[in-house]
């Protein structure tokens, strides 16, 4: 299992297109990915989980991905947040 903690910067943090484009990336996987914030958890493949996260900007989410690509998974995703879903 991998894992990393970052800070969604977007400015409107974790709404539905940001959190559309982290689905889908996150199902280009076969790692289980979930995404931990504000005091819930959420199934990175599904939007409506991640939305209802309620995550705003500036705020810090941990992403666990877990399975044989765990590690590109997370890389993928992390870059995907960090560059602000770009």
């Amino acid at each position: 299992m991998k894992e990393i903690v970052v800070k969604v910067n977007d400015m409107v943090g974790l709404h539905a297109r940001t959190a559309s484009l982290f689905s889908k990336k996150a199902a280009e996987f076969s790692s289980t990915i979930k995404v931990y914030g504000n005091n819930r958890v959420a199934n990175g493949k599904s939007m409506l989980n991640l939305i209802a996260l309620g995550i705003r900007q500036g705020m810090d989410i941990k992403i666990t991905a877990e399975g044989d690509d765990d590690a590109s998974s997370i890389e993928a995703l992390y870059k995907l947040v960090i560059n602000n879903f770009k």
